[in-house]
């Protein structure tokens, strides 16, 4: 007796429980699972189905009984993991591949965790001489990859044996990098210590007494810099010496107004010459500064002048020999107020009184100037002086 077979239902038709076979049923090798199970589930009529004994076999068994604490059967827990071969045996006629795919599966968990998946030799074997890699070597992966792109650029492939060259591992260099004064912060050194942050005090270490006595002795930076390293001090860069330096200056300074408010240290003889010649020093730059300022001064005046009444085109020489001309009363009258001018007065009178008014016929776009002088804070007229 050959295999059951199942019984077909029309459209609308339901059957409950199992499927029932009816072994009269002809047999089409044609049809496939995929196309029964729609079939089935659009519940559309089935003329012929195709099945095997395995298969009536698997439709016979219930499904499972829902769960709804703990399952009796063991599922994985990762989609990775195997399946129970108890509840779910393998059906080779439903997935020929599955065979396979299982075999593959089982020879890959069987490798060691962290071991290559090939046919590699075990632990203690070593590879051949032919191109390969020894237990004490890397494989140089740069190297392997320029070959293959060489290979490709030349259009002739290389064999294995050029791609995996053999190349022992690179020892680190342990040989500090020689340096001087001027080298930089991050630059390893081979004497010396490591700068680090340490808070600028009139109680000087010996690193800072030693900055403070060169540079007094007015050694240069770099120079002060390499005699640190040079004992195996702090190895400080050039530019920090001199910042170093300045604040050392000031927290001795304060330390000295403190003893000097408390009558522990004088001015000694000698000392009131240096403080007029620093005097006249610092005096002489102060007459420079103020000359620049005072030339600055009178560009302002200029251009403020201009933008007041854009008729005006006096320069900023000009405008200060004015200035102290009406502060010494000897400014000289305008034309306008000449009782009796002359023709030449009177036609530069007329020219000024032209100019205006063709300014003032222009008086709209001054208008939309000042508009965004307004909203935006910033015309074309302002000026940045240096």
């Amino acid at each position: 007796m050959g295999p059951p077979r199942p019984i077909y239902h029309s459209a609308g038709q339901s059957s409950s429980g199992a499927p029932q076979f009816d072994p009269s049923d002809p047999i089409d090798p044609r049809l496939s699972t995929a196309t029964i199970g729609r079939a089935i589930m659009n519940n559309q009529p089935v003329r012929e189905l195709a099945i095997r004994h395995q298969a009536a076999e698997i439709l016979d068994r219930p499904a499972p009984k829902v769960v709804y604490k703990q399952s009796q059967r063991t599922l994985p827990y990762f989609s990775h993991q195997q399946l129970d071969l108890d509840y779910f045996p393998e059906c080779e006629f439903l997935f020929p591949w599955h065979k396979q795919i299982q075999l593959k599966v089982k020879a890959l968990t069987s490798q060691v965790v962290g071991a290559p998946i090939c046919d590699c030799p075990g632990s203690g074997e070593g590879w051949d001489a032919d191109g390969d890699i020894s237990a004490d070597t890397i494989l140089d992966t740069d190297d392997a990859a320029d070959a293959g792109s060489e290979a490709e650029n030349n259009g002739k492939p290389k064999s294995t044996k050029d791609k995996t060259k053999v190349r022992r591992k690179r020892k680190a260099k342990d040989t500090p990098q020689e340096t001087d004064g001027q080298s930089t912060k991050r630059m390893k050194v081979s004497g010396g210590r490591p700068a680090v942050a340490k808070k600028v005090t009139a109680d000087l270490d010996s690193d800072d007494e030693l900055i403070v006595r060169m540079k007094e002795a007015r050694y240069l930076e770099k120079d002060i810099a390499q005699a640190l390293i040079d004992q195996g001090r702090t190895a400080y860069n050039p530019k920090t010496i001199g910042t170093r330096w300045r604040r050392l200056k000031q927290a001795l300074a304060k330390r000295n107004d403190a003893l000097l408010d408390a009558d522990l240290t004088d001015w000694h003889e000698g000392d009131d010459d240096v403080l007029i010649k620093a005097i006249q020093k610092a005096d002489k730059e102060i007459r420079r500064l103020t000359a620049d300022i005072e030339s600055k001064k009178w560009r302002m005046v200029a251009d403020a002048m201009k933008n007041e009444k854009p008729v005006l085109n006096f320069s900023q020489n000009a405008c200060k020999k004015r200035f102290e001309d009406l502060r010494n009363g000897t400014a000289k009258p305008t034309p306008e107020s000449v009782e009796n001018p002359t023709p030449e007065i009177v036609e530069r009178i007329r020219a000024r009184k032209m100019r205006q008014l063709a300014l003032d016929a222009q008086h709209p776009q001054d208008k939309l100037e000042m508009q965004n002088v307004k909203g935006n804070g910033w015309t074309s007229r302002m000026r940045t002086y240096y």
